[in-house]
């Protein structure tokens, strides 16, 4: 399950086109493409986690606003040979 959540963080990320996609936005966009079956956020999160240390994807937070998720350049390559 871990593996087709990462791959959809991936594809979510990619359908931003470079521009940041809020945490939130993010965990629900993969687990409308999660199919069969809805994974919880906490398997989104850890997920998430994964694809970071992977170093597919970066994350950015301030005190004002909740973290937001872009792919890295080793991201991009990744997710465009999904």
């Amino acid at each position: 399950m871990k593996n087709h959540l990462k791959k959809f963080i991936l594809l979510a990320l990619q359908a931003c086109d470079g521009l940041p996609m809020p945490q939130t936005a993010l965990v629900s966009a993969v687990q409308g493409l999660a199919r069969p079956g809805v994974p919880t956020q906490a398997d989104v999160c850890e997920a998430l986690k994964s694809v970071e240390a992977d170093g597919y994807c970066s994350g950015a937070a301030d005190d004002m606003t909740e973290t937001t998720w872009t792919l890295t350049t080793k991201g991009v390559h990744k997710a465009r040979s999904l």
